[in-house]
């Protein structure tokens, strides 16, 4: 009886968990500008910074404590060390190559055009 009691209780308390959160996010949503201003100014301070940092270190540590290797943070690297320079060096390559073959391109439309239009002059 009494354990039926508590789930009464639980369900009751969950409702109203429930009913805060939602008028939160009717508040968050009638004062959205407000809201956003508040959430960046907060976030901001030296202070906060500062603890975020340090529970972000902290879980890192718990983590590695645990052997469990954490991701690195930003773009993952897709080659290391000297085969990275090398990959780069071929994408420069590529990319130099395309320039080229662009401008002379460019350059024989150019020809055209201009060899074109001097001789309909001609035939005038």
């Amino acid at each position: 009886m009494l354990f039926s009691h508590c789930i009464i209780k639980m369900n009751s308390v969950s409702e109203k968990i429930l009913k805060r959160r939602a008028a939160v996010e009717r508040w968050k949503a009638n004062n959205r500008d407000y809201y956003l201003q508040q959430k960046r100014e907060l976030s901001a301070r030296p202070a906060y910074r500062a603890r975020m940092r340090a529970k972000y270190a902290e879980q890192q540590q718990e983590l590695k404590d645990a052997g469990i290797l954490p991701r690195k943070m930003g773009r993952p690297r897709l080659y290391e060390g000297q085969e990275a320079i090398d990959m780069r060096r071929q994408r420069s390559r590529e990319a130099t190559a395309r320039c080229v073959l662009k401008k002379k391109s460019q350059m024989q439309e150019k020809d055209e055009s201009t060899t074109n239009s001097s001789s309909s002059e001609k035939s005038d």
